[in-house]
């Protein structure tokens, strides 16, 4: 079977993001303390990479900080400044003993139900992910957003937050039915505060979105993406581009349900708001080309298809050069196309050039590589070529043992 190099993205969320470990430093005037001056020294060297640096004014700045009377919040302020230099050099076990400090502090304060907890509770959390640890991330996501609703209120943008911060865990765990809960209370939250036809919608609209199409929910993935999509053409018009976000997920949405005849409208719609925006020759418009090309194909459509697929690839030769990484897609696209119409030998330096252009850009043992070799042994065969079939064959399946070697079980 010949595979279409037409790669749906990957990614769910463009805009779901764990909660990153940020440094606030508290108050400014024009007669800084001492703590206030190793504080700033200590991260500017940090952003600098100049981490040695970095440690010893942080470190003298929490010596500072600990001197000081009462609940002070520069003490866990200065232990999550440590924190995040640990897990800036690579050190998760020390970052992680810095912020377990800093929540015991909070706990023991005259607050310990403070937003300032829910914030360390937070990057403990973002931390635990990035070990790979989801249980003990998510049990902090889950404290964080328990602490920081009781001290701020179910709308506050801290609380959306951590409601994203546990959808995007699940969503990275595969966990679909256990995150959905979390962004239909960031959408009705933004419903609340902002009103129905509120911009402000559009993108957790679109989180959900994606998330019912992962579940294969298309009828519900499309009614939220026709939403975002009318409530951004009211914001910004119905040829800005960028619209052509929205538009792109609902073409997604179409091609992975395999409602291509639905799609076709939807990237001729973002063909043309791309020429007007960008310009005929823009690489932009070279990708919706060959997604449009691609959907053509899907169709038994290849009198459609070879030419918006002949015009991508030229767009991208002119503005990027013959050997860019971009083209290996429509290159292959464009050889299947001449397979299924008969034309074996335009299809063959097509899916040469591919094979090349993708060691060359992607590595020899890349599974795209792999892609390409079966495509062009499928094609050999069609044209008799039954030696060099096998040789390109062979290529692909030593790629193939090497990505996905044979799983061994150890003697009990």
């Amino acid at each position: 079977m010949i595979l279409s190099y037409y790669d749906r993205p990957s990614p769910l969320w463009r805009c779901l993001a764990f909660t990153l470990l940020t440094i606030t430093l508290i108050g400014c005037s024009e007669d800084k303390t001492p703590w206030q001056l190793h504080t700033e020294q200590g991260t500017t060297l940090m952003e600098q990479g100049k981490f040695p640096e970095a440690e010893q004014e942080l470190q003298a700045a929490l010596e500072l900080a600990e001197q000081f009377e009462g609940q002070d919040p520069r003490l866990t302020q200065s232990i999550t400044n440590l924190a995040i230099l640990h897990n800036a050099k690579g050190e998760p076990e020390q970052a992680e003993t810095m912020l377990l400090k800093a929540v015991a502090i909070q706990e023991q304060g005259p607050k310990p139900q403070s937003a300032e907890l829910a914030a360390s509770l937070s990057n403990l959390g973002a931390l635990y992910v990035t070990q790979q640890k989801f249980d003990q991330a998510q049990t902090s996501f889950e404290r964080a957003l328990a602490v920081r609703e009781q001290a701020l209120g179910p709308d506050n943008p801290e609380v959306i937050r951590d409601l994203e911060n546990l959808a995007a865990l699940f969503v990275r765990q595969s966990h679909y039915a256990q995150a959905e809960p979390y962004l239909k209370r960031v959408l009705d939250s933004r419903e609340r505060t902002a009103g129905p036809e509120a911009p402000e919608l559009i993108e957790p609209l679109n989180n959900l979105a994606l998330l019912h199409r992962a579940q294969e929910q298309y009828d519900q993935a499309e009614a939220l993406l026709l939403r975002a999509l009318a409530l951004k053409e009211k914001q910004i018009g119905p040829t800005n581009p960028h619209l052509l976000g929205g538009l792109n997920n609902l073409a997604l949405l179409y091609s992975t349900a395999k409602q291509f005849p639905q799609a076709t409208p939807v990237l001729e719609r973002m063909l043309t708001i791309s020429e007007e925006g960008f310009g005929k020759e823009h690489p932009r418009v070279a990708i919706i080309l060959n997604q449009l090309g691609e959907i053509h194909r899907l169709q038994s459509q290849p009198e459609q298809a070879i030419p918006l697929i002949q015009r991508a690839i030229a767009i991208i030769e002119k503005a990027e050069g013959p050997e860019h990484s971009s083209l290996t897609g429509p290159l292959n696209n464009l050889a299947l196309l001449y397979v299924t119409t008969g034309q074996y030998e335009k299809a063959d330096p097509l899916f040469q050039r591919t094979i090349t252009l993708t060691e060359q850009t992607m590595g020899k043992d890349h599974f795209r590589v792999e892609r390409a070799l079966r495509n062009y042994t499928a094609l050999l065969r069609k044209m008799g070529r039954t030696e060099d079939a096998v040789t390109q064959e062979t290529r692909a399946n030593a790629i193939h043992e090497k990505n996905n070697p044979p799983v061994t079980s150890s003697p009990g």
